[in-house]
């Protein structure tokens, strides 16, 4: 029972220090000025209902392939393939400008 707990502890624990986490925290209730200053231009503004808005940054990241070492001598290179690394950040604004969410998805393809 205490082995249950200590791992629920420790989730909550990580869960807290997310990427989106982080942002929903630097973010939520500041205006479009802030987002601008500290994430720079938007790559897409969509608008929804009642004036509120979705400002949408895309981060990609080209990973190279990396050498994967198996432990044991090998004749032949033996690496990852090469990857790109997707990071979309959505910002909810309402109507006045005000930051309400802060949405994170990050995805990996080849």
């Amino acid at each position: 029972m205490k082995r249950i707990a200590a791992i629920l502890v420790l989730i909550f624990c990580l869960a807290g220090c997310s990427v989106q986490h982080k942002l929903l925290r630097d973010y939520k209730g500041k205006t479009k000025a802030d987002l601008v200053l500290g994430m720079g231009k938007p790559l897409r503004i969509e608008t929804g209902e009642m004036g509120h808005t979705i400002h949408i940054y895309v981060r990609n990241k080209l990973l190279k392939a990396a050498p994967i070492n198996t432990g044991q001598f090998q004749y032949d290179k033996f690496e990852s393939p090469k990857t790109v690394k997707k990071e979309t950040y959505m910002f909810f604004l309402n109507s006045s400008g005000i930051i309400e969410d802060v949405k994170y998805e990050l995805s990996y393809s080849r």
